[in-house]
C-alpha cells in the first residue's frame, strides 16, 4: 500500500462512520468517525502473517447482501471469517460495519452454507 487514501476518501460521505469488532480481540467495539480515519483503516486492510493465522488461510472475497446491505465477505474453506457491510447514501459510503469475531459470525455462516455462492471477486487475499 502506498498510504495514499485520496481515492478512498472521495468514496465516503462527510459524516461517515465505521465500527469494527477488532476480530473479537478488542475489549470494546472500535469506532472511526472521520473520512480520513476510515480511509486509513480501509487502506490498512492487507494480509499479514498474523491475520492469515487467525483466519486459517488466505480468504477469498465475495460480494453479498447482509441484512439487506451490500457487503464483502471473507471466506476460507467454506467458512465466513469476516464481513464488512456498507450503507450507501447518495452514491457514497455512509457507514461500514466490520465483524470477524467467530461468535458474531454464526448466523452468517449458517446462511452462507445454505446457498450457492457466486464466484469470488478476489480469489485469495
Amino acid at each position: 500500500m502506498s498510504g495514499r487514501t485520496e481515492r478512498l476518501v472521495a468514496l465516503l460521505t462527510d459524516n461517515v462512520t465505521a465500527v469494527s469488532d477488532g476480530y473479537g480481540l478488542a475489549r470494546r467495539l472500535l469506532r472511526y468517525r472521520t473520512r480520513e480515519r476510515v480511509a486509513t483503516c480501509g487502506a490498512g486492510f492487507k494480509p499479514t502473517q498474523a491475520k492469515l493465522r487467525l483466519t486459517g488461510g488466505s480468504p477469498a472475497m465475495h460480494i453479498a447482501l447482509v441484512n439487506g446491505s451490500p457487503a464483502v465477505l471473507a471466506v476460507v474453506d467454506d467458512r465466513v471469517v469476516g464481513a464488512v457491510a456498507f450503507e450507501v447514501t447518495d452514491g457514497k459510503v455512509a457507514s461500514l460495519l466490520g465483524i470477524a469475531a467467530v461468535d458474531r459470525l454464526v448466523r452468517l455462516n449458517e446462511g452462507w452454507r445454505q446457498h450457492e455462492p457466486d464466484a469470488p471477486v478476489i480469489n485469495g487475499w
